[in-house]
């Protein structure tokens, strides 16, 4: 709350005092108003840090409990609302995750991270059409990044259309800044059951990039039910 300090010009030295005592009655009540909102705003993002950690170690319960403290500190943050949609997913309650990531992007209508987030749910629910409009969304806002690319082939591996997967594959940036490009052709491999071309992907991809780029990827495949041990 902003706090304008003037004096009217037809204010006589009487009335001076106690304005300006108003005034300060005012301020202080501003500043304490405003501290009170950052302690908030602090213990709302603890909370979040702690959940995202939880998610993390997979301490489920200890997320949900985490998830239900944002909801009570600020349940009209739409990070509260992915937060709950995170939690329910991994809990595959997926009409709940998504019923959470609409509601965060209905509050947030750019909420790029909620939207992304749908789309992993809508895959695994096997909703591969919805999930590609989104998709196409996304890839508006950003057309370099090469995870939105990685998923798009993923929707048609996923949705058994191999052939639409290997040429949306060819389109993809190679080399790029990520192992993306590898693990869509992997995905593919893994779909048909040619595991050792799979696993030769995911070799030449540890050649280039780190282990926590490529740790990524498998970590998406497995989530969308391809058997990586292979990898």
């Amino acid at each position: 709350m902003r706090i304008y300090l003037y004096r009217h010009r037809l204010m006589t030295c009487e009335r001076i005092g106690p304005a300006l005592g108003f005034i300060a009655a005012l301020a202080s009540a501003s500043i304490g108003h405003a501290e009170s909102k950052n302690d908030a705003k602090k213990s709302y993002d603890a909370v979040v840090a702690k959940a995202s950690r939880d998610l993390t170690d997979e301490k489920l319960d200890d997320a949900t409990k985490d998830a239900q403290q944002a909801e009570k500190l600020d349940p009209n943050n739409p990070e509260t609302a992915n937060l709950l949609g995170v939690v329910a997913s991994k809990k595959k309650d997926y009409p709940e995750a998504i019923s959470q990531f609409n509601r965060a992007i209905t509050e947030n209508p750019k909420f790029y991270t909620a939207k992304f987030n749908l789309v992993d749910v809508l895959m695994m629910k096997g909703d591969y059409d919805q999930a590609r409009s989104i998709l196409s969304d996304l890839s508006q806002i950003d057309p370099k990044s090469e995870v939105v690319q990685f998923k798009f082939a993923l929707s048609y591996v996923l949705a058994n259309q191999t052939d639409e997967a290997m040429s949306f594959i060819d389109m993809m940036d190679f080399p790029g800044k990520t192992p993306a490009y590898y693990y869509a052709r992997a995905a593919v491999w893994l779909k048909k059951g040619l595991t050792k071309d799979a696993n030769q992907y995911s070799v030449n991809a540890h050649k280039y990039y780190t282990d926590g780029q490529c740790k990524y990827f498998v970590g998406v495949l497995r989530e969308m039910g391809l058997n990586v041990s292979v990898l």
